[in-house]
Order: structure tokens, then sequence, then C-alpha cells
């Protein structure tokens, strides 16, 4: 008894303890929460680009670790931020960043890769029974060649009445030939017919095989992003992740649509975007930029450039004994990026106008807003998206070189007013609604004139003719040899209009003051030398009125001393 009155005394004693440790708060460990985001918003670079995610949350008080694991495996840590808006003193803490191989159950592996695997058993299922089709229809030609090797020939009869009946089996052998021939050519055709039908088959397994390799497999290699955050109260958060990534980028494409009866010229400016990030562009906004965050952030640095002289050598295998200056020189590195940009075409009849790009000039960079939502494949296809159409007056003209070519080119110059620099990219060539060929567009920068070539003006004729050559000796007292070389060009214009026309052609130039180049017997003078700094190039600017010819003869002579020889490089 005593006992127990000792141990409800230390109950007693035990229980206000208990109480008031139960009312004070738990410190817990921070609870972790699994979020799943999806990406909203898209910057392309020319190379890389900016990926932003949005995830919603609903957070109670306290300390927690918000996990994604939906990130590309390959992203720039580097380039990891968050920010987000909810209930009054949220704050983030640490950004945890791993990369992390996940196994996927059957809910993991997308509805696509259940279809496509679907397919893949249903192909190969045809393809077995068109085997064994083939099979039976080897066998059956099998044995219409064993019943061909029967005897055609029936044994000899001794009487009359076998005799009389002979004529019968014969045409009963007749038509057993011709219905094993009929059989025998039907098993053949109907094997083709099922080989032909097994090619198509294998081709389209190989497709479904490649579009199975696209989608994700059993396991995957994703990034882990642990995200520290502190609630004072309990609410609804919505947070954006943003980082970039290499393996994408943009590069533009013009279309140049030359209108000759109007003198117009529209260019169309577009962009093909591709990205081989890994993860999925559904429905997103996507915004282009000329800017190039990956690559050099400041100014290359010199080191001393020493000349010295070589050590003395009995063979010394540098010629001249000068080493070029040149070589020391770093080649900067030129990014080239490649693909094959992909159109789809309105199917309604009527014209269907495409929405152009928002256009946001910044003193540093330029970026380009695709209108409504994109998506773009993670398995490297390319899509096209129009920028802006540039409406511009061009300047028509001729370009000829008969030393190269006796042909015309039709060519179109236009002044960039736009404000903002073109920048480079391929351009694809239209004149009169008719395609005439690819090119490149070379940088444009405001005020600058740029000239697009649009093919062979056939309704032009160019002739280039060498009249003649003549060597020999030249000098009263002291002789030097002389060689005098004569040109004649000839340009006709069929069109029933006048042209500008643009003649070029060249005399060698020397470097030597002993090597004397003197222009003659040219008529008309050139109206520029040295054209686009490249010495010798003269260039005859003339109109050229409607069904009229004009000649061009010009002529050079080359003078340097008896005793040295000369060659033209």
């Amino acid at each position: 008894m005593r006992d127990t009155d000792m141990k409800l005394k230390a109950i007693g004693l035990a229980l206000p303890m208990m109480l008031s440790l139960a009312a004070l708060p738990l410190t817990a460990e921070a609870a972790e929460l699994a979020g799943v985001s999806k990406v909203t918003e898209v910057m392309v670079f020319p190379s890389g680009a900016q990926v932003s995610r949005d995830f919603v949350m609903d957070l109670p008080s306290g300390t927690h670790e918000l996990v994604l694991e939906d990130l590309p495996e390959d992203l720039d840590r580097q380039s990891l931020r968050i920010e987000g808006a909810g209930p009054e003193g949220l704050t983030i803490g640490s950004i945890d960043h791993k990369v992390i191989t996940l196994s996927l159950d059957d809910n993991g592996v997308s509805e696509t890769r259940k279809t496509l695997k679907t397919r893949l058993q249903r192909l190969r299922d045809q393809r077995d029974v068109l085997e064994a089709e083939i099979q039976s229809f080897q066998l059956q030609l099998k044995l219409l060649n064993e019943m061909a090797l029967l005897p055609s020939r029936q044994p000899s009869s001794q009487s009359g009445r076998e005799e009389a009946g002979s004529s019968g089996l014969t045409q009963q052998y007749t038509a057993l030939y011709t219905m094993m021939g009929d059989k025998y050519l039907e098993a053949q055709k109907n094997t083709l017919e099922a080989r032909f039908k097994i090619r198509d088959l294998d081709e389209e397994i190989r497709n479904v095989n490649d579009r199975l390799g696209e989608q994700p497999s059993g396991t995957k290699r994703v990034s882990k992003l642990v995200v520290h955050v502190e609630a004072e109260t309990a609410g609804q958060a919505k947070f954006t992740v943003r980082y970039q990534v290499k393996r994408a980028g943009w590069r533009p494409r013009y279309e140049a649509r030359l209108d000759t009866d109007k003198s117009s010229l529209k260019l169309v400016r577009r962009a093909v975007i591709f990205q081989r990030s890994g993860e999925s562009w559904d429905n997103v906004k996507v915004s282009l930029s000329t800017a190039n965050p990956t690559g050099r952030t400041s100014a290359p640095s010199l080191r001393p450039w020493l000349v010295d002289y070589l050590p003395d050598r009995e063979d010394d295998r540098i010629s001249g004994g000068v080493m070029s200056m040149d070589a020391a020189e770093e080649e900067p590195k030129v990014e080239r990026y490649r693909g094959r940009a992909q159109l789809k075409a309105a199917k309604a009849p009527a014209p269907v106008a495409m929405r152009s790009a928002r256009i946001n000039f910044g003193q540093y960079q330029m970026t380009f807003e695709v209108p409504g939502f994109t998506t773009i494949e993670r398995a490297g296809a390319e899509k096209k998206v129009l920028l802006d159409k540039l409406d511009v007056t061009p300047a028509i003209s001729l370009l000829t070189v008969p030393k190269k070519d006796q042909k015309a080119y039709l060519q179109a110059s236009f002044e960039n007013k736009t404000g903002n620099a073109l920048i480079p990219g391929h351009l694809s060539l239209f004149r009169d609604g008719v395609y005439v060929g690819d090119g490149r567009l070379k940088a444009v920068e405001p005020g600058q004139i740029s000239d697009l070539g649009f093919g062979i003006d056939p309704q032009v004729n160019v002739k280039w003719t060498k009249l003649d050559r003549v060597k020999g000796k030249t000098g009263l007292i002291t002789s030097s040899n002389s060689d005098v070389h004569r040109y004649k060009i000839t340009i006709s214009n069929g069109h029933k209009k006048a042209m500008k026309v643009t003649v070029l052609d060249q005399l060698p130039y020397a470097q030597d003051e002993t090597l004397t180049i003197s222009l003659l017997d040219t008529s008309p003078k050139p109206t520029r030398r040295d054209v686009d700094d490249k010495r010798g190039v003269l260039a005859w600017d003339f109109e050229l009125g409607a069904d009229k010819s004009k000649e061009i003869s010009f002529g050079y002579q080359l003078v340097w001393p008896k005793d040295k020889r000369i060659t033209l490089r």
C-alpha cells in the first residue's frame, strides 16, 4: 500500500511538468514540400536561352524546403535565381542544386511513349503475319515446282481403246499445267506484294523507333532544386525560377522580294529558333534577344610582343630571314549555327496575314517579342517565326564583271533607315514572285547602304573581247621590256526603259617602283578606280537607254627592266 502511495505521489509531481512541456512550441525539422513547375517564358539568345519556370504552393507557417525535380540536367547553375510573392513575412533563404537520376514508374512515362510502344508492337505483329504469308507462298511455289517435274507422258498402251482416250488425257494435262502456271504466277505476285508491305513497315518501324528514342525512358537525369523558405503566416505563394541553358539559340533569316514593275523591295525578317535542352517548351511566351550572355565579358589583354634577330644558322629555312608578324596574331573565333528551317503552309485558300513580333530597342540589345504562345520541341526541330516586314525603296541597277562572266546581274540597293542595325543572316531572294536563289545579308548599320543581287538579267547582253597583245622593247638609250594589252566591252540594253549600269574590270598593280603600269587607250574614262579599296579595280558607271548599246575600250602597258622577268599573281 505504501508503494502505491509513493507511485501516485510521483505521478502527481510529474504531471504538471509534462503539461507545461506540452504547452511549449515544438522545434521540428523543416518540412519538405514537393512542387511541380512549368515553363512559362523563354528568352532565346543567339547562343543559349534564359528559361523562366513558375510554380504555386500552399505554405503553412514555419520553415520549409521546396523541392523541384523537373529542371534540365545541364542548366547553368551560376545563372540560377528565384523570386516569389506570397503572404506577408515570406522570405527566401539558400538554394541547393544537384543533378540526380530518377526512376520513372508507369505514371512517370509519358502518354506519347506508351502510344509509340503500342504502335511499334502492332507494326511488328503485322510484319510477322506478312512473313508467315511469304512462307506459305514459298511452300506453294515449291509444291508447284515438284508437280511440274511429274511425267507429262502417259505409258504406252496396247489396246485401241486406250489409244482413243489419249487425246482426253492430253487435254487434262494441258488444263492442269495451265492451272499450275496461273497458281505459280499468283504465288509469285503475292510474295512480291508481301515483301513490298514489309519494306514499308520497316520504314515506319524505324520512324517510330526514332520518335521513341526522343521520349523519356525508364530513367532520366534531372536537376534537383531545394529552396529554403520561411513563412510567418500561412498562405499561397507563387515562385519563379530562372536559369540559362546552352543548347539553344536563334538565327535571323531574311526574304528579299523585289517587284521590278513597281520598283519596290520588301524585306521580310524571320527567326529560326532551335533548342536541345531536354525540356519541353510547350505554349510559352518567347522573346528573342541580340545579346550574347555566354560570350566574353571583358576585353582581351595584350602581352608584350618582342621582335628580335634570329640566331645565325648555316641553313636558314625561313624565307628572307623574316618571320611573319601576322602569324603571332590570334584568329578571332567565329560561331556558326546550323540547322534546317521548317515552315508550315496555311491551309486556307485565301492569303493569311502573319502576326509580326513586337520589337524593343535597347541601348545594348534589341529584343523581339513573338506574339501569342509558341511550342518549340526539345529534340532540335527548328521553329520559324515572323519578326517584321520592311518596305524599302530600292535603287535598281545592273552590275557586270565581263572579264569573269559575260552576263549582267540585276542589283537592288537600299539604305537602312530603321535606326537599328540589321544583323547578318541567311537570305532568300525573290524577283517578281519567282525564287532566284540564296545569299547572305551582311550586317547593315543604320544609314548604311546594302546591295542585293537578284540574278542574271536575260534582256541585257554583255561581250568582252581581247583585242591584241603587243610585246617588245621600249626606250632610246636603255631598252626595257614592254607588254601592251587592249580590250573592248559591249553592253546592249534590251529593256524598254533606261537602266543604270556598272561595269567592273581591272589592270594589274605593282609594288616595285621599277615596274610601271600605265592605263591607255581608254574610252570612256573610268568613273572610279581602286573600287572597294581593291587596287587596280576600275568601274564605269553610266545610264544606258532603252534598246541602246555602249562600248568601252581600254588597255594598259607594263614596262620593266630588260634583265628582269615578271609574273602575274
